[in-house]
């Protein structure tokens, strides 16, 4: 809040990063980040002034004392073999080694990988690409895992632990395999319902389109991520299918389902290329119904806000007015 001690530094300002230091801001904090590159702002067009509001530090360790929390929201990447590099992860969280804040590590990370890693609290995103920043503010999921004999939570939890839709503490391991199994049954239903729909006739038309959709509509009632369209991609769901995937294999476990997944988006993906009339599966959390009491907490925050910054206030207004 304005009025708290917290210091917030982002370590890793693409995609996510920003989208948490955006929201954090949103909810009073005063947020910093550090990235060695220079950042492409992702959300300007709804957060403009938010912007204004998050210096870049040129140490990461600039703000460092007790009561500094690191979020670090640097990204993984993942070979087509599915083999897991998180050699910028560990730089991030190397570069944070002996430091007084505390560690919160957002990126995505293979369970079997995490007890390798120096973090607090591993907090993983259920983040949209178009709702990032909606959705970090009022988290569908908000997922915990803490480490045996750590500091205490930073207050923000406490706000996203009211905020969200559901809520689970656990092992660093268990908000992991959370993480992943989250993002694999949306792969693996967007593949079988592509499948399937390929199988009623090929997608020529809206016509075409239409009469899949009536078969598939009936069972899954055009629910998000079961409706017939275009391959899933994006920056997650593809290279952590692959990643899941070969963890298995490489512990001699079953991998067969997620191959298949795999494969089968792959497929359906060059499919539409011949095919561009696809439609865009359905990408971000279903609003979730509020009480009235969150509903008052909510507004009251935000009138607080505003009124602390009416240089923002006065903007919104500015430009709803133009719309």
């Amino acid at each position: 809040m304005e009025n708290s001690p917290e210091k917030i530094v982002i370590v890793g300002f693409g995609w996510v990063g920003q989208a948490n230091a955006l929201a954090l801001s949103e909810m009073g904090y005063a947020v910093r980040y550090f990235d060695p590159d220079p950042p492409k702002h992702h959300y300007a067009d709804k957060y403009a002034i938010g912007y204004e509001r998050i210096n870049r530090l040129e140490k990461v360790d600039a703000l460092d004392d007790d009561a500094t929390w690191y979020i670090v929201c640097v990204g993984d990447r993942v070979s087509e073999d599915g083999v897991q590099d998180t050699s910028f992860i560990r730089n991030a969280l190397d570069s944070l080694k002996g430091l007084k804040g505390g560690i919160i590590l957002r990126s995505t990370i293979l369970p079997e990988t995490l007890k390798d890693l120096c973090f607090d609290y591993y907090v993983p995103e259920f983040l949209h690409e178009k709702k990032a920043v909606e959705e970090c503010l009022d988290p569908h999921f908000f997922v915990v895992g803490k480490r045996k004999g750590v500091r205490n939570s930073p207050s923000f939890f406490r706000t996203w632990r009211e905020r969200a839709v559901k809520t689970f503490s656990g092992t660093p391991e268990e908000a992991s395999y959370i993480k992943y199994l989250s993002n694999l049954w949306n792969s693996m239903r967007i593949a079988f319902v592509n499948e399937f729909g390929d199988a009623i006739r090929e997608p020529k038309s809206k016509e075409d389109l239409a009469a899949i959709n009536r078969v598939t509509d009936f069972i899954f009632g055009s629910k998000q991520y079961l409706r017939y369209g275009r391959a899933f991609g994006g920056h997650c769901l593809p290279k952590d299918t692959r990643a899941f995937a070969r963890m298995l294999r490489d512990s001699g476990r079953n991998s067969a389902m997620l191959d298949g997944t795999y494969e089968s988006n792959r497929m359906h993906e060059a499919k539409q290329g011949k095919y561009p009339n696809l439609p865009e599966w359905f990408s971000e959390w279903l609003p979730s119904e509020k009480s009235g009491r969150q509903a008052l907490k909510d507004l009251s925050r935000a009138v607080i806000r505003n009124l602390k910054r009416p240089g923002a206030l006065i903007s919104k207004v500015t430009k709803s007015g133009k719309q």
